[in-house]
């Protein structure tokens, strides 16, 4: 099987240049002098449950970008937590953005944003998470540069090296630090850079992140979409996360197309969990991932309507799907190669050692505070989906918010 180890290590080689070529073709979007929306444009809406405590330092930062509305819709179990994280800010800062707080009566993600979507008034809505920090005022009037074509439906922040984990400065020591928050870090900051090069080669895109989500209201402030939001079922089963993958596949169907802002300016952080509920996270990412890519694939709108206007994201979605695939083929090329050719084996084996060297040293130093006792957790991290991809199809059923309470 060296010759079938060989081809993998060639085509590894091969989509890594052709992704870094397809990235440095990404251009930035610059903020037009006469914009065609301001943030007054703008409903900021924030579906919420089990409200962490930063969420007031993250409020605070989204009201400084000054929107016409922040929208926050939480359960009626937590309200009185969500109000008293609020009152400070309304306290506080002085802003015409109006802050306003609705309820449901049971927990689902996509049932607040449903009622979110019907309360905003905003041209243009964006969906923030309740852990998301935008660092500047300049977020918000970075991302919606990206309406200025009337065509774009959707856009996304920084995506190349941007939605960094949020570790206070306090945290970045390697004596403080957890491994689990390291192997979020790194994972936050480099899983974009594909994103970007897939946009730069066609315009296709996997996913608008959520943390950060811009939509144009008209495509998805309407009863046909509010439906389909609440109304999605996997094998029987409704769904109530994957809203963004939902989002992204809905805008994409019905001809909208996107732009993925690569701005500094458009950066966004995320405050990370200092324990295993980031594998969590992951896992429920992961599972919301393999259903988009299964939707996409075959009827929303099918391999080969997308290919005809995306052949590269179109080959990326495949690549994905067939993913754990890919990796029992691999490791069945290494277990034979090993047994029947070693020392083609000890080549490769020594030639991917090396490459990781090289790749962690330099992570290193970039990153001095984690430290060599967590770099363990960045290797961990970047291998992860060898063993995630293949748990996550046994469990494609499952359903739930996982990191969150999201019991009535």
């Amino acid at each position: 099987m060296a010759s079938l180890l060989t081809l993998m290590w060639l085509w590894g080689i091969y989509d890594r240049s052709l992704s870094r070529a397809h990235g440095k073709q990404y251009k930035t979007i610059d903020l037009p002098k006469n914009p065609t929306y301001t943030t007054q444009d703008v409903s900021i809406l924030v579906p919420t449950i089990n409200t962490p405590e930063e969420f007031t330092q993250c409020l605070l930062k989204w009201a400084a970008n000054k929107p016409k509305e922040i929208l926050i819709v939480t359960t009626t179990r937590d309200f009185d937590n969500v109000n008293r994280l609020v009152q400070p800010v309304l306290q506080e800062v002085q802003t015409a953005t109006i802050i306003q707080i609705y309820t449901v009566s049971e927990p689902g993600r996509r049932e607040q944003m449903k009622l979110a979507l019907e309360k905003a008034t905003g041209s243009i809505v964006a969906f923030v998470d309740d852990d998301t920090i935008w660092p500047t005022e300049k977020v918000l009037p970075f991302l919606i540069a990206g309406f200025e074509d009337p065509e774009v439906g959707g856009v996304a922040g920084k995506q190349r090296q941007a939605l960094h984990a949020f570790i206070p400065a306090e945290r970045q020591d390697p004596n403080t630090v957890t491994p689990w928050e390291v192997a979020a870090m790194r994972f936050l900051s480099s899983y974009n850079h594909g994103t970007a090069a897939q946009y730069a080669a066609d315009g296709g895109v996997f996913c608008l992140v959520g943390r950060t989500m811009l939509a144009r209201a008209k495509a998805v402030q309407n009863p046909e979409f509010l439906h389909a939001l609440t109304n999605e079922f996997w094998r029987g089963k409704k769904i109530n996360t994957g809203d963004d993958s939902f989002m992204t596949r809905w805008l994409h169907t019905r001809g909208w197309k996107f732009r993925i802002q690569d701005a500094p300016e458009a950066e966004v952080l995320t405050i990370v969990e200092r324990d295993a509920t980031f594998v969590k996270q992951l896992v429920r990412w992961r599972r919301s991932g393999f259903q988009g890519f299964v939707r996409r694939l075959t009827y929303e709108p099918g391999f080969f309507e997308i290919y005809k206007k995306q052949p590269y994201f179109a080959r990326k979605l495949l690549q994905a799907l067939f993913g754990p695939l890919i990796i029992l083929i691999h490791l069945w090329a290494w277990a034979t190669c090993i047994r029947d050719t070693p020392l083609i084996a000890l080549i490769f084996a020594g030639w991917y050692v090396f490459q990781g060297v090289k790749t962690y040293h330099a992570y290193l130093h970039e990153n001095p505070w984690i430290g060599l006792r967590n770099l363990w957790a960045v290797v961990a991290i970047d291998h992860a989906h060898l063993i995630l991809d293949l748990y996550t199809m046994t469990n494609l059923n499952t359903e739930g918010w996982m990191t969150r309470d999201d019991q009535a």
